[in-house]
Formats: structure tokens, C-alpha cells, sequence
């Protein structure tokens, strides 16, 4: 008889996508640039079902939602719940979860937390798969043995760290990557050591899985992974927020020489003048060829979720100026001195800026924190005109 503790019961749940469903699926488009580390770690988490059912891809979709600010936890009987009555307790195709969340998300009484629209990510792309992580937890199918290998050497607990991991084709599990770094960096965020022999300074990435976050090196992650998404937004919440305007040729003034900064942080080269004329309809119908959206030259909800870029501490470029010019929007003072540089750099005098402008609309809209970063509900209440006077 051993005497060895028993592990903690996981399972796996992953079907294999088709090839020729990745093949079609629209492609994510990385912003220009992304910071050069990046993590959001829950309060809680749990096995959300993983430890008695094979229902990884819904209990990833959990773990998403609790990465949202403020965290939205859902409880195991939900998940368990939701993965029943869809069939997928013992199993899910990624893209069929991804698809019912954007119309049945998870219910909470008369609340119901839908995705966004999902988009493929190219995984071997470390650019363009930190700029997918800056927009919310990717959600990869993986080989898990090597990986459940890593898991154990804490017994589940949170630290373990993923190196060396050699290819493997047998795709039968769904796992979250949300924070990347390098090693190093990673650890410390984690309060974990980096093992004897690994090495600090290589890049990683932060990996949810079975009630656990760990760190595994970019080199393991591309040798288990055969798919990836990212949801535009991880999650829709049902607020009070004025609803996206609708822009199209012929729109002036106010917020067209923001779209015209976020186009521009896309690959334009627009002046942001504040027409809509025949070039910015041509930049708008070259983006949504790009993103894989209808081409009509109209920007309305479904192109602006697509077109904002997380602005926050650290960040730079054109998507940053159009979040300066929000701002000294609402500045309504006449006094030049009272506005933000429009430089591009998400500096402190931004960061504060954007965060009163959060404070400012929390009665109305509790969605928004005052964390000082301008994601989507904030680009949303920024570009709706709210507390525009």
C-alpha cells in the first residue's frame, strides 16, 4: 500500500477544431505595440467542475470571467449547470463554447455575462499573442501531459513552473494564458522562486489550469498548443453605458478624430481632422477586410469593439492620443493649460485623467472601476460622449 498523498483528482476535455474550421475562423490583429509585461491575477478561482467532469473549456470561460475588473466568480454549480445544458460536461469543441457564450453566457439571476466576438490568435507569434493577452485571457487547446506533469510537482497548488516541454499532437485540453513576462518577472508577481536551472530572463507566460496558475516558457507552450482565441471583450456586461455611436462617410466633429487615431494605431495613415470623408471610409473598409467583419465602410458596435486598443500605464502611440483627445474633450475650462499633451504616451497626468473620468461615471455605469485603464467600457463611455456636458 502507498503511502504517498493522492493527488487531486483533474480530468481533460478538449476536442481537437477541425483544421479547416481554424483555417476560416477570423483572425485577431495585434495592436502596434503592447507593454512589455502583462499580468491580471484573480481573487479567487476554482476547479469549476474540472476535477469530476471533463469540462476544461467551460471552466476556462469561468476563469475569463474572473479575470474581469471588478471579478465576476462563478460558482461550480453554475459552470457545471451551463456545461450540462449544453451538452459539453464531457467534452467541447473551443469555437462551440465560444460561440453559445456570445448569446447564453452564464446566467446569475436576471444578469447574463455573454463574450465578445472570437477571433484566432497565432500562438507562435509572440508579439501577437502578448498584444491578444492585453485584451483578456486567451484560451488554448492543449496536450496536457507534459503540463500535468508540471501541475504536480506542487500537487496543485499555485507556482508550478513548465519547461522543456517537447512536441505533442495529442490536443485534449483547455487552458488559459493571461500575463506574460519574463520568468523571472513572473515569479516575483506570483511570489514563487524560479527553480535552480531555469532560466529568469526567459520569456513566459502566466497559465491557468485546474484550479492553479503557473508559469510556463514560450518554447513548451508552442509544443503543446494547436489553437487559440481571443474574445473582443472577454466579457459583455449589462450596464447603463450610452450605446456605441454609429459613424459612417459624411460624420464630423466629435468622435471621428478619435476613430481616426484608433484606425491610424491600426496601420492608417489618416489625419485626424475630424471628416469622414473618402479616405477614412477607405481605412474603415481596409480594417474590417482585415478583421474579417462586413465591409460597409459603417462603423458601428461590432468595428469599434474590434478597432479600440487597452490603453494603460506604459503605453504608447496613436490609440493613446485618441484616449488624450477624450479627455481634453470634456474640457470645458477654455484654458489650454488645464489639457493633456496629446503625445501618445500613457503617462501619469493620463492615468489620472482617465481615472477621474471613471470616477465620474461610476454612479452610472458601477461596471467602470477608476483603475485607470481604458478598456472597453471606458473607450465606449469615452466615444458615446458621456460627461460631455
Amino acid at each position: 500500500m502507498s503511502d504517498q498523498t493522492a493527488a487531486p483528482a483533474r480530468r481533460r476535455g478538449a476536442l481537437p477544431t477541425p483544421r479547416h474550421v481554424l483555417a476560416a475562423a477570423r483572425a485577431f490583429a495585434p495592436p502596434v505595440a503592447a507593454p512589455l509585461q502583462f499580468l491580471t491575477v484573480p481573487a479567487q478561482i476554482s476547479m469549476w467542475g474540472n476535477d469530476v467532469h471533463g469540462d476544461c473549456v467551460t471552466a476556462e470561460e469561468a476563469f475569463a470571467k474572473a479575470c474581469h475588473n471588478p471579478e465576476i466568480f462563478i460558482t461550480d454549480a453554475e459552470v457545471i449547470g451551463w456545461a450540462t445544458s449544453h451538452g459539453v460536461l464531457e467534452g467541447a469543441y473551443l469555437p462551440d463554447v465560444l460561440t453559445w457564450m456570445q448569446h447564453d453566457g452564464f446566467r446569475r439571476g436576471s444578469t447574463v455575462y455573454d463574450d465578445g466576438a472570437h477571433l484566432a490568435v497565432d500562438w507562435t507569434n509572440a508579439s501577437a499573442l502578448r498584444g491578444a493577452i492585453t485584451q483578456g485571457p486567451v484560451k488554448i487547446g492543449v496536450a496536457a501531459d507534459q503540463l500535468d506533469t508540471a501541475w504536480l510537482t506542487t500537487g496543485g497548488s499555485n507556482g508550478w513552473f513548465g519547461t522543456g516541454f517537447q512536441p505533442d499532437s495529442n490536443e485534449d485540453h483547455c487552458v488559459s494564458l493571461f500575463g506574460y513576462g519574463t520568468t523571472g518577472w513572473l515569479a516575483s508577481q506570483l511570489h514563487v522562486a524560479v527553480p535552480a536551472g531555469v532560466d529568469p530572463n526567459a520569456p513566459a507566460y502566466a497559465l491557468f489550469t485546474w484550479n492553479s496558475i503557473g508559469i510556463i516558457d514560450h518554447p513548451s507552450m508552442v509544443n503543446i498548443t494547436h489553437e487559440a482565441w481571443v474574445r473582443q471583450p472577454t466579457t459583455v456586461v449589462p450596464s447603463n453605458l450610452q450605446p456605441w455611436p454609429v459613424l459612417r462617410r459624411g460624420a464630423n466633429g466629435h468622435p471621428v478624430p478619435t476613430l481616426q487615431r484608433l484606425l491610424n494605431a491600426h496601420g492608417a495613415t489618416l489625419t485626424a481632422d475630424g471628416s469622414f470623408g473618402a479616405l477614412t471610409d477607405a481605412a474603415v473598409r481596409h480594417f474590417q477586410q482585415g478583421a474579417g467583419l462586413a465591409v460597409d465602410g459603417i462603423v458601428g458596435p461590432i468595428t469599434w469593439s474590434h478597432v479600440i486598443i487597452t490603453c494603460r500605464s506604459g503605453s504608447r502611440g496613436s490609440a493613446v492620443k485618441g484616449v488624450q483627445v477624450e479627455i481634453n474633450f470634456r474640457n470645458l475650462s477654455g484654458n489650454p493649460a488645464t489639457e493633456l499633451a496629446v503625445d501618445g504616451q500613457y503617462g501619469p497626468l493620463t492615468q489620472s485623467a482617465v481615472r477621474a473620468f471613471q470616477q465620474a461615471v461610476h454612479a452610472d455605469v458601477p461596471n467602470i472601476t477608476a483603475d485607470g485603464v481604458c478598456g472597453t467600457l471606458t473607450w465606449q463611455a469615452l466615444v458615446s460622449g458621456m460627461l460631455a456636458g
